[in-house]
């Protein structure tokens, strides 16, 4: 669901966009969930981390995430979360969050998902609910597929602070070719944010399992986006 900021840490999570862990949990693009799920029976710890700069306090701050997923089925994923902010006067929360796949992708129907993330126990507590769609939309240059998301998220608190809003968001991942993958994502900005929340990432699959990745992004608790990094591993990936 939403982002987590942290300074020069692992950060993206485990496998490309879309199969990788988002900051607060359920598997997406960087910031974002998205309709595609880890195969069943998969456990895929991941940990995330985002240095943001608060123009108001005229600090860095950085957020952490650190989570774990599985595929209990192929159209379910749960997975636990624990998210902590440096630099800030508060104590990490934890929790957990569910993603459930209605609709697999089939022809020229997306897949469709729905999901929450719970978060409580400390000072950065977040409630997310989100609706999202994903549909590949072809391929460029040498097979390089190209996959498109489209989302809506509730959001009731999060990183502590109430929002009571529903945003769209929107994401695409390209294929650079080789092990790379390319995904940009982003949507509007919400009451006390302080910028627009997008984020650029490459995406580097060092192995089947192992996944690497360099983003540069704003979660909204920046004045400007900054760069962040993320590492994943998918255990008992057969892909």
């Amino acid at each position: 669901m939403r982002p987590l900021p942290a300074a020069l840490l692992l950060s993206l999570a485990l496998a490309l966009p879309g199969r990788a862990q988002s900051l607060y949990g359920p598997g997406g693009l960087f910031l974002h969930p998205t309709a595609s799920l880890p195969e069943k029976g998969t456990a895929a710890p991941a940990v995330l981390g985002l240095p943001q700069r608060n123009p108001r306090a005229d600090a860095v701050r950085t957020w952490i995430s650190g989570s774990v997923s599985y595929g209990l089925l192929e159209d379910l994923e749960l997975g636990a979360t624990v998210v902590k902010v440096t630099n800030w006067d508060r104590d990490a929360s934890a929790g957990g969050f569910v993603k459930w796949r209605a609709l697999r992708e089939s022809g020229g129907r997306p897949a469709v998902a729905v999901g929450f993330t719970g978060l409580g126990g400390g000072d950065v507590d977040t409630r997310q609910a989100f609706l999202a769609l994903r549909r590949e939309l072809g391929t460029v240059g040498d097979r390089r597929t190209v996959v498109g998301h489209l989302g809506a998220q509730y959001s009731d608190i999060v990183d502590g602070i109430s929002r009571h809003q529903v945003q769209p968001y929107a994401g695409l991942e390209v294929g650079l070719g080789g092990r790379l993958t390319f995904a940009a994502e982003g949507r509007p900005r919400m009451n006390r944010e302080f910028g627009t929340p997008l984020a650029l990432t490459v995406v580097y699959r060092a192995s089947r399992s192992l996944r690497l990745a360099v983003t540069w992004a704003n979660n909204g608790m920046s004045g400007a986006p900054k760069f962040g990094f993320g590492a994943g591993y998918a255990l008992g990936s057969r892909r």
